[in-house]
């Protein structure tokens, strides 16, 4: 259960411990501190006297520091006097900074004098993540070297049969006494003294050294220096609710950046933690497209970081081909050894043309016709790849199929082995045409045409506008079902509809692909009691057969979904509905404890006459990234936030909410300037004050 857990991370390492501090020496708790895909730290518990302290409480206001007030149970004295509950007031606060530091303080709150061990005990299995998480059930690979001590404490060691060194170096001040993987410090403690251990865990690899002058306080302040940063570089979104304010919006800011990593492309976010803190394609594009209203940087290293890794030739292990954008990419000895095919693993069919559309938005926002330049043979390469190798049968779509073993079987972003099936229940027959891909390709094409055409490539902006309108010609002829009067989830095989009733219907909505009269049909549909549950909309239909609200793709309700669709109703002409999506999530959203927004929740019927919250989904992903993007996506839907740098325009068109009165944006950047926005949204008609204007941009606000 994730919520038992502690969970920190700064950039590529992260720790998972119980809600105490400790790490349990236990191979199935899958805690531990890791870095780049392996466990450096498989053990890590902290005895006084022997016993276990006891927690108080704990404090996790930064998603990289978290401090653990104890106390201790009753002992007896290494004198053999006793020492009465709650005699000893004892702190961690830990931080991760390239590893992991730890202040350890032990104050005597009583009046006698106290004899005391105080014993830390450490263990370094050095398991890929992958073994971890129980998916490669393997022996050891490498040879582990016994703990050997060091001038200031002790050194785990590992040789990887990938040729690499791995080193867990435990360093203390003041230095205890060792023996093998324990420490010890035999401690007398007078009335109200205080006893200070500084403990700092190094993973390193290869040739890696740590720092000699490694400062406890002044690493500390130089992470609180990098996240004051970034909140300087963020847009700031405010409203007159508290709940949202001091909670959701400030908690999602700061996930965001806990989970990006500082790569040599920019701010990349990975996916979620604790096992998905790598890049994933799908997961970084979507979460750039999200938040394009709070911080542009983010989409500029996404894409920057994907064209460098952008498929090159074809190997069917990896699911790689010319053009492809990766699915998955992993780092640890089981990569290194191809024992998993995330290498990176290209498994996904719509991470293509999501870079596309990401690509178009931005320089929607920005004007960038630079970074277009600069990744325009990316682009290209992704286009050949739509045309020649995503159609796998040359029907004009693009489908998925399963390329190798250990490759998923499902490639869209509901990625569950039975999250595509017939009406019956049965798997649907691959290769399989997903409704969302079509979509994400049409609006590509189209967007890209319209930049093109900017730089003054008419021909080819033509070529690609008439491929786009072709395709959707074609999406209306065969995934609409006239009987349901709704877009089937998908093409088989063998050419049939996959009918079932899914969210999937709404992304191509948000892809503009329905003309008014289908776009109408969807809408009412969306919002209709099987797929809306008054949190969210569902991923299925509650008439389907397969549905679930307690599954993970066939019925429960994913907050970033649901920004897309709500966006796609804003941008169908469908207002009252997108308020609705957007509010609905938002008001689940503030729900949950410590302020996240979960990866996705139950579906659940929203229970009005008892004030029941939602039902928590037991294994989501905490914090993971495009769920604190939806936040952003959708107070951007609200405020009705639309520039079109190419066109010179900036429209602002808030929907009327009763989620707050005034919504209050500094400084997001559009094109070349930051635009600082207000909105009073106390009635049907809100009114918008634009205090600081993009250069060189028309206004269009409300009349």
């Amino acid at each position: 259960m994730l919520e038992d857990r502690v969970i920190l991370k700064e950039n590529r390492a992260f720790v998972v411990s119980e809600l105490d501090g400790d790490i349990p020496h236990d191979d199935e708790s899958g805690m531990g501190l890791f870095r780049s895909d392996t466990r450096f730290l498989s053990g890590y518990q902290m005895r006084i006297n022997g016993k276990a302290p006891v927690l108080l409480n704990r404090s996790i206001d930064r998603a990289y520091v978290a401090t653990f007030q104890l106390a201790n149970p009753r002992l007896e004295s290494t004198a053999g006097a006793v020492v009465p509950a709650q005699t000893l007031s004892i702190r961690r606060t830990r931080f991760m900074h390239r590893g992991l530091h730890e202040r350890i303080g032990i104050q005597n709150c009583g009046r006698r004098t106290v004899d005391l061990e105080l014993e830390l005990t450490f263990g370094a299995d050095f398991d890929d993540i992958f073994q971890v998480r129980g998916y490669k059930r393997l022996p050891m690979l490498g040879r582990r070297l016994e703990p050997q001590p060091t001038e200031t404490g002790f050194t785990f060691g590992y040789e990887g049969l990938d040729g690499i060194r791995r080193e867990t170096e435990i360093v203390f001040y003041p230095v205890p006494r060792v023996h093998g993987a324990r420490a010890s410090l035999q401690l007398r403690l007078t009335p109200q003294q205080t006893f200070v251990l500084l403990v700092d865990v190094l993973p390193l690899i290869g040739d890696d050294e740590p720092d000699p002058q490694f400062d406890f306080d002044g690493a500390l302040r130089s992470l609180e220096e990098k996240y004051g940063d970034w909140n300087e570089q963020c847009a700031g979104w405010e409203t007159d609710n508290e709940a949202l304010n001091g909670g959701l919006i400030w908690r999602s800011q700061e996930d965001l950046r806990i989970l990006s990593d500082d790569l040599p492309t920019g701010i990349f976010p990975t996916a979620g933690l604790p096992w998905y803190a790598c890049p994933f394609g799908r997961d970084a594009l979507i979460t750039s497209l999200q938040t394009l209203g709070l911080n542009l940087e983010m989409a500029r290293g996404t894409l920057r970081y994907l064209a460098e890794h952008q498929g090159r030739r074809v190997d069917p292990y990896r699911a790689e081909e010319p053009g492809k954008i990766l699915h998955e990419q992993r780092f640890g000895e089981l990569a290194n050894l191809r024992q998993i095919p995330h290498t990176p693993y290209y498994g996904t069919v719509d991470a293509t043309p999501l870079f596309l559309v990401l690509l178009v938005e931005l320089v929607k926002w920005t004007g960038d016709t630079e970074l277009f330049s600069e990744l325009l043979p990316h682009t290209m390469a992704a286009l050949e790849w739509i045309d020649r190798y995503g159609d796998v049968d040359g029907d004009g779509f693009v489908e998925y199929h399963v390329e190798s073993v250990g490759g998923l079987r499902n490639q869209g972003w509901k990625d569950s082995y039975d999250s595509l099936q017939h009406e019956d229940g049965r798997p649907a027959p691959l290769p399989a045409a997903l409704i969302e891909v079509q979509g994400y390709i049409y609006d590509a094409k189209l967007g890209l045409a319209k930049v093109l055409r900017h730089l003054r490539r008419d021909d080819f902006a033509d070529r690609l506008e008439a491929e786009a309108l072709e395709l959707r010609r074609k999406i209306n002829r065969q995934f609409w079902m006239a009987d349901q009067k709704f877009y089937a989830q998908a093409l088989d095989r063998d050419k049939r509809q996959v009918r079932s009733i899914s969210s999937n219907a709404g992304h191509a909505l948000w892809s503009r692909v329905p003309d008014a009269r289908r776009a109408t049909h969807l809408a009412r549909r969306l919002v209709a009691g099987d797929l809306f549950s008054g949190w969210g909309i569902r991923t299925l239909s509650s008439h389907s057969p397969g549905y679930n609200p307690m599954s993970y793709h066939n019925g429960s309700i994913w907050p970033h979904d649901n920004s897309i669709l709500a966006e796609g109703l804003r941008r169908g002409g469908f207002r009252d509905e997108a308020e609705l999506v957007a509010r609905s999530v938002l008001e689940a959203s503030m729900r949950f404890g410590d302020a996240r927004i979960p990866e996705l929740f139950c579906g659940f019927q929203r229970d009005r006459r008892f004030a029941s919250p939602p039902g928590e989904y037991l294994v989501s992903c905490s914090p993971q990234a495009w769920a604190a993007g939806a936040l952003f996506h959708l107070l951007r839907v609200l405020a009705g936030i639309e520039p079109d740098s190419l066109a010179g325009v900036l429209r602002v068109d808030p929907l009327p909410t009763p989620l707050y009165s005034r919504l209050r944006i500094e400084g997001v950047r559009v094109g070349d300037d930051d635009v600082d926005i207000t909105i009073e949204s106390a009635d049907s008609s809100p009114r918008v004050k634009v205090d600081r204007r993009p250069r060189g941009m028309r206004l269009e606000l409300p009349a």
